[in-house]
């Protein structure tokens, strides 16, 4: 699930602009799949990045389709008690269930045109007497949404209340930035941030959709018989 790349060093980083400088020992950059019932390596890369020095930054490229809350919790609690406004988050393609609430919680949220992310509760199944099921139901249920929590500030109310009642929620690279889901945009090798990111986004896909017509009706007329 998890592979690591060398970590590079920077002399003069500052993590975030607007913000004060922080000299950043080490990056450790991790790749996110599916999260899989606790592969061999997991262990291991969790605890050297709980090793890792105070001045390290930690950056997740995410291509997710979920999997299990347990090891999504594992790596929200490294985020949020060692990498502390110290973390970036990509979606290389799609960040969807587990995946999409790892992103949330970085600091920086960084997408390309064509990421995509989905939102929704949880699923799973229970095996055992009805009464311990009905407990373990219960509990689940108040403790999941405490964990979905975060998503709450990109939905309307009505929004929430659906997805907590099962409905999913997709978005694109446009919504994203929209709703604040995302903070910056890579478009053509340079990262925008915010409005400029949004003006920019939707601009290149204007000229992609006309590109698009453009070629359709050359591609119609040359199909005409004259």
């Amino acid at each position: 699930m998890f592979e690591k790349s060398k970590a590079f060093k920077s002399e003069n980083h500052s993590l975030f602009v607007g913000e004060k400088p922080v000299k950043i020992q080490k990056i450790y950059r991790v790749f996110i799949g599916a999260y899989d019932n606790q592969k061999p390596d997991f262990h291991d890369i969790l605890n050297e990045l709980y090793n890792a020095s105070e001045n390290s930054e930690l950056e997740l490229r995410i291509m997710s389709p979920g999997g299990l809350v347990v090891e999504c919790q594992q790596i929200v609690n490294l985020m949020q008690n060692k990498f502390k406004d110290k973390s970036i988050a990509y979606i290389e393609s799609h960040a969807s269930s587990a995946g999409a609430i790892t992103f949330v919680h970085a600091k920086k949220r960084v997408i390309y045109w064509n990421s995509r992310i989905m939102f929704h509760n949880y699923s799973g199944g229970y095996i055992g007497d009805y009464h311990k099921m009905k407990t373990r139901i219960d509990f689940d249920s108040k403790h999941t949404i405490g964990f979905l929590e975060p998503v709450k500030q990109f939905l309307t109310k009505k929004e929430w209340k659906k997805m907590i009642n099962g409905k999913e929620y997709w978005f694109g690279a446009e919504e994203m930035l929209e709703r604040g889901i995302a903070t910056h945009l890579i478009l053509n090798g340079k990262e925008y941030e915010g409005k400029k990111a949004l003006k920019k986004l939707k601009k290149f896909l204007k000229k992609k959709e006309n590109n698009y017509i453009h070629e359709n009706k050359k591609g119609d007329q040359s199909g005409v018989n004259r």
